[in-house]
């Protein structure tokens, strides 16, 4: 026979349950209470609490006949003895509260009605023609009176003992359902930090005992499934580009080269002057292929780059070669171009790759620059940082550049790849920024567009 598989129960069905249990315990506890009451009343160890009631009449006939002496008057009675004037002659076992009730009663005042115990009297004419006020209450009286005199009133000791079996009763069945609540969460918690780690190839574990948790869990194990499946199909797709890539690359390079070489055999020759500017032309933008190739290649090979080392360099040396870098790309378009001074800094870089960012962020600032425009290269050093900004007065970024402007073969032009941008400057300008520790900041002036990176200087 197969086991019946015990469903999880939803929160209202757990809240009933635990109204009804903790319901359930109160009232049992009460009616254990009661019966522990009666048990101490039969055997002696509390009196009913009409006791003082029911002897009152026995008592007052006892001390008017003289058969009762006051001393003798059961533990559980207050009283006191008047003169016939209303005077105190004797205050008895009562005290100034007490005594002033008595005196209300002598006087033909009724009795006091109290918050919890309503106080009731008896006068007694004794025989010597004083006056005894019995006074007693409804409550009750423990069997002795050594423990009447010493505990605190039994009634008030049973309601707080009755009240406090209550709160442990509550705060014990809050404590077991709150668990139930606790273990789900932590099922819950657990889940998203297993995504939130990018675990995704370790499956969810764990079984909820509340319905609403348990779709919760199950959804957030679907969505660790799709995640995984997802991020499959992305890593198979990158490795397959990176593939089609590197063959790209790969075929591009002979015919860059020929296209070269025969540019150069061209380019030692004596051609008229519009021959030359062609040929020169050809070999300029056979060079700027082959450099882009260069950065396709570098972009594919896995690892390529963890294999550069450091090599420390004086930044005055550095923004020499960037400063040349920026005249030769502004003389040919008319665009003035100005260098900031350069602070006294030697730096730990990966040299040729943050070379090739700076001349990115130059050529792009070139491109889009109009003729008598001009460009601004500044090198910053602030605390521990290193800012290197290019400033241009061309028509700026697009909301869509500034937002993915890093992103390789990005263009928000599509006639840009005609013009020779291919999308890749801002994005490899963006990875050697990460790879030395730093950012890429792209941002609109007043003039036009400003792009930087923020180095740490170490």
């Amino acid at each position: 026979m197969e086991k019946r598989i015990k469903k999880p129960a939803g929160l209202t069905a757990l809240f009933w349950r635990y109204l009804l249990t903790t319901g359930a315990v109160i009232i049992l506890l009460a009616i254990l209470w009661w019966f522990w009451m009666i048990v101490m009343m039969r055997n002696g160890i509390v009196y009913p609490a009409n006791t003082a009631a029911n002897g009152v009449e026995t008592v007052v006939q006892a001390l008017s006949a003289g058969g009762l002496d006051t001393a003798d008057i059961p533990y559980f009675y207050r009283w006191a003895i008047f003169d016939d004037r209303g005077e105190v002659l004797s205050d008895g076992n009562m005290d100034q509260r007490h005594l002033d009730y008595a005196k209300a009663a002598l006087a033909g005042e009724p009795d006091p009605q109290g918050m919890f115990y309503s106080q009731y009297h008896r006068l007694t004419q004794m025989p010597d023609g004083t006056t005894c006020v019995i006074q007693y209450d409804y409550s009750m009286p423990y069997g002795s009176e050594v423990l009447q005199g010493r505990l605190p009133e039994f009634q008030t000791c049973a309601a707080i003992i009755l009240l406090l079996s209550w709160l442990a009763a509550g705060a014990i069945s809050t404590h077991h359902f709150a668990g139930l609540l606790r273990r789900d969460a932590a099922l819950l918690t657990g889940a998203t930090e297993t995504i939130a780690q990018q675990r995704l190839d370790t499956p969810l574990s764990g079984k909820a005992r509340v319905r609403e948790f348990g779709e919760t869990l199950t959804a957030m194990e679907q969505m660790r499934l799709s995640l995984a499946q997802s991020l499959e199909r992305q890593w198979a797709m990158e490795q397959q580009r990176r593939l089609e890539l590197a063959a790209l690359t790969h075929d591009l390079k002979t015919p860059l080269t020929v296209i070269s070489g025969n540019a150069e055999l061209l380019a030692e020759d004596s051609l008229p002057a519009a021959q030359e500017e062609m040929v020169n032309t050809i070999l300029h933008s056979a060079i700027r292929l082959q450099d882009y190739v260069a950065q396709l290649r570098a972009m594919t090979a896995e690892g390529a780059e963890a294999d550069q080392k450091k090599e420390t360099a004086d930044l005055a040396d550095l923004v020499c070669g960037w400063r040349g870098i920026g005249q030769s790309l502004c003389a040919a378009k008319q665009i003035r171009f100005q260098c900031s001074s350069v602070p006294k800094l030697e730096l730990s870089v990966y040299r040729t790759s943050l070379d090739r960012a700076v001349s990115n962020l130059l050529d792009n600032a070139v491109r889009y620059t109009p003729v008598s425009g001009e460009i601004s290269l500044t090198v910053l050093g602030e605390g521990d940082q290193l800012t290197i900004a290019v400033e241009d007065t061309g028509p700026g970024f697009s909301p869509e550049a500034l937002a993915r402007g890093e992103q390789a073969f990005f263009t928000s032009d599509a006639s840009r790849p005609q013009k020779g941008h291919m999308g890749m400057g801002l994005y490899f300008a963006g990875q050697a920024a990460k790879r030395h520790g730093g950012s890429l900041r792209l941002a609109n002036t007043e003039q036009g567009a400003r792009a930087e990176l923020v180095l740490p200087i170490n």
